[in-house]
């Protein structure tokens, strides 16, 4: 289930907020010629949302098992 989880959040909100991070900084991607800028931010982004994914998906199990033992 973990997996499945990550996949499918990271599936649908990497690519949301790549556009929208890559809009706002679009002068700094536009001046950087060799491209470092936009693979730092891409991958500074898919770590933070990963990093979310993982804490929303123990919030949502510990909430899980709460329910389970009433």
């Amino acid at each position: 289930m973990d997996t499945v989880f990550i996949g499918i959040w990271a599936g649908l909100t990497i690519p949301i907020l790549l556009s929208l991070i890559f809009g706002l900084l679009e002068p700094i991607v536009t001046l950087d010629h060799t491209g470092i800028s936009m693979l730092f931010i891409a991958l500074l982004i898919a770590i933070l949302d990963v990093y979310i994914c993982i804490k929303l998906l123990n919030k949502f199990q510990l909430w899980l098992e709460k329910r389970k033992r009433y």
